[in-house]
């Protein structure tokens, strides 16, 4: 796999981590979406990680994974998961995600938890409600003075990473 940001080829690390985000996305049980998203501070080489899936102790099931109503009830998106992970540690960090784009539902703890750059794929060209919430999303990271960089993934090519 190879990456972009915007014409450009990604940086060695921004394409790690997102390797990493890609990797932790598997985890989740939830089986239309596998999102992972990666916390790296500078300050000591933190990392925390989340997938997106249920709080702790909320049964998980088959039933309640394939609802969708149900579902987008209990799940807590990757980002809030590696925010929460984090900790104080988040402000000043980069937030990696795979999978989806941001949500304006993630967007606001992001902004709060003080990350100063996301790497995430760029919402699409249509009107569909994860679309228009990830052109929300990056909206509010621009108000907020947050670097937003939108990846691109292409199948040809060698990684770098």
């Amino acid at each position: 796999m190879a990456y972009s940001i915007g014409a450009k080829p990604m940086q060695k690390w921004d394409a790690r981590f997102c390797e990493l985000a890609r990797y932790i996305s598997s985890w989740s049980k939830d089986p239309n979406a596998k999102v992972g998203a990666v916390v790296f501070s500078k300050k000591g080489g933190n990392i925390s990680i989340g997938y997106n899936g249920f709080p702790m102790g909320v049964e998980d099931s088959a039933e309640r994974l394939t609802d969708k109503d149900t579902k987008l009830e209990l799940v807590v998106h990757a980002e809030v998961n590696a925010l929460i992970a984090a900790g104080a540690r988040a402000e000043g960090s980069i937030l990696y995600v795979w999978g989806k784009p941001v949500c304006a539902r993630c967007a606001g703890p992001i902004i709060q938890a003080g990350i100063k750059r996301v790497v995430a794929l760029a919402p699409g060209h249509t009107d569909s409600p994860w679309d228009k919430s990830g052109k929300t999303a990056h909206q509010m990271f621009l108000e907020a003075g947050i670097i937003i960089d939108f990846y691109t993934v292409t199948d040809s090519g060698e990684n770098n990473a």
